[in-house]
């Protein structure tokens, strides 16, 4: 033991620490004090780094829903857009041609088909024949053109025989009006006349002297199809003060499809040399067939499809 008055050792102080009770209260505020770190640690932990900015923007941060990407229109392919854009029209100013389909009436299923064309083609049909009228009223319908297809006398006659209604040179002037007359009451509706064959008529002027009165009492125009190159009748039809016109391009006297698109071709070349040009077709099913697929497509040529009406004078 130490002296009385003397500082304790160390030894003795340290013994003295050994011996002290913590008291309660220590202990709870030490475990509480652990606690608390702990707490406040996990919550650090989870907690994010830092706040999204619209967080730190606005007290009250509520995600916004994404807006779904709108998909890309629909493309059409290029081959079908084409089909649906109408035809290309001429320019103005644009070449004229015109197209008639000779020999209708045998039957009626041409007339039907034509009639069904947009495109202003016109129909020459042949007279007294069965199915006649029923071919020129469904042109008509159709709002197409019809033009009397006129027999007329060829070289040739009687070996060659153009059909009922024929015109001959042997005919007075009185019977060729008259048979005339006849031949347009069995084709109603009919604007125009162009000659069936007729190389030996329309090389006569009496005839076509006779032919062109009536057609100018009844205000009607001539075609000629110039079957010969002696014809007259343009100029005598002229001459009475009937409007008249002559055919340019036969498109089928040879009836192959490269044929009768080289006559198209021919067609168009006259129509821009002369500023109009007038063909002629049959109704073969190859030339009906080529004029279907053709001619929506001919005004991108440069030439604009009329009325046969339209290019007599």
């Amino acid at each position: 033991m130490s002296r009385r008055g003397e500082p304790p050792s160390p030894r003795r102080r340290l013994l003295s620490r050994r011996g002290r009770r913590l008291s309660p209260a220590t202990v709870f505020f030490a475990l509480l004090s652990l606690v608390l770190g702990v707490a406040l640690y996990l919550e650090t932990r989870s907690a994010p780094t830092s706040p999204p900015p619209s967080a730190a923007a606005s007290p009250r941060f509520v995600p916004t829903r994404a807006r779904p990407t709108p998909s890309p229109p629909h493309r059409v392919p290029t081959s079908v857009a084409e089909r649906a854009r109408p035809p290309r029209g001429p320019a103005a100013g644009a070449a004229r041609v015109a197209i008639v389909i000779d020999d209708l009436g045998n039957e009626l299923a041409p007339a039907a088909r034509i009639a069904g064309w947009k495109e202003p083609v016109a129909g020459a049909v042949l007279p007294d024949l069965r199915w006649s009228a029923a071919s020129a009223e469904t042109l008509a319908r159709g709002g197409h053109e019809v033009l009397l297809h006129l027999p007329m006398e060829p070289e040739g006659y009687p070996r060659v025989r153009p059909g009922p209604g024929l015109v001959l040179r042997s005919q007075s002037d009185a019977e060729i009006e008259r048979l005339l007359e006849e031949d347009l009451a069995t084709v109603p509706g009919a604007i125009g006349v162009n000659n069936h064959m007729g190389s030996a008529a329309t090389a006569d002027p009496r005839v076509m002297k006779a032919v062109s009165r009536v057609l100018a009492r009844r205000g009607l125009f001539f075609l000629d199809s110039r079957t010969t190159d002696a014809t007259v009748a343009e100029r005598t039809a002229e001459e009475a003060s009937v409007r008249a016109a002559s055919r340019r391009v036969f498109l089928d006297d040879v009836a192959r499809e490269d044929a009768i698109r080289a006559q198209l071709d021919e067609l168009v070349r006259r129509a821009h040399q002369d500023g109009a040009a007038i063909a002629i077709g049959h109704p073969y099913p190859v030339t009906l067939f080529v004029l279907e697929k053709d001619l929506p497509e001919i005004g991108r040529r440069g030439v604009e499809l009329v009325r046969v009406s339209d290019l007599v004078r």
